[in-house]
């Protein structure tokens, strides 16, 4: 592979430097411009699904390093990367989904584990509708039956625990490394498509922008 080739793979940093594009690594570039063949769309859709997943691992390992009487914070730490982690697996018109059976095959602990922490997330956490909490509303009577109070109370398991964690951080350390490789193989082909094309061709692209939206937009499908 030549050396123009191998830097093609890399992830450069794109600057606005002078009210243009600077992208470092590339002194000589004169345009930015967008691929939009079906590997391109691809690589769009797995380098989504990567960037939710290291946000999952850094999440992990801060909490991690978080003291056990932090509980609050642990919990709500586990709580949003386990949503995190499963919307890779969810329906989305977007992006589209992972597919669990897919990233662990040939590995059956791993699947155990992956539909457990899913039931963790669909009903524990999102919807609050599994057996490990319990509710109910009492009453606080003296020995006589006389009443004293009118007690409310939900009590329920933690997950917060180290086990619990290492389990999660499991499964989004070998998702990655499934994205990555998946990554690794598809970089070179885009790279053939697009060499394949003529100077004019790639020149034709449009060019690759960038507006800011406006938080109106957040129910806008991009």
């Amino acid at each position: 592979m030549t050396k123009s080739a191998e830097s093609s793979f890399s992830d450069p940093k794109v600057r606005v430097v002078d009210g243009g594009l600077h992208i470092d690594g590339y002194p000589d570039a004169a345009y930015l411009v967008l691929l939009k063949s079906k590997k391109a769309k691809r690589l769009v859709r797995l380098r989504a699904h990567q960037s939710a997943l290291l946000f999952c691992e850094r999440a992990m390992q801060e909490l991690g390093a978080m003291p056990e009487d932090r509980s609050i914070a642990r919990e709500a730490v586990l709580v949003g990367v386990a949503v995190k982690f499963f919307s890779c697996f969810g329906q989305n018109a977007v992006v589209g989904p992972l597919s669990a059976n897919r990233v662990f095959t040939g590995m059956p602990d791993a699947m155990e584990c992956y539909a457990y922490w899913k039931d963790i997330r669909d009903k524990h956490i999102v919807h609050d509708e599994s057996a490990l909490t319990f509710e109910g509303t009492g009453l606080v009577l003296g020995s006589g039956g006389d009443l004293h109070e009118v007690l409310s109370m939900k009590v329920s398991i933690g997950i917060t625990d180290r086990e619990h964690a290492q389990l999660l951080y499991d499964l989004i350390d070998h998702t990655l490394k499934h994205l990555e490789k998946e990554v690794s193989d598809l970089l070179p082909a885009i790279f053939e498509e697009a060499a394949a094309m003529t100077a004019d061709e790639r020149l034709s692209l449009p060019c690759m922008s960038f507006t800011k939206p406006n938080l109106s937009d957040v129910a806008t499908r991009r």
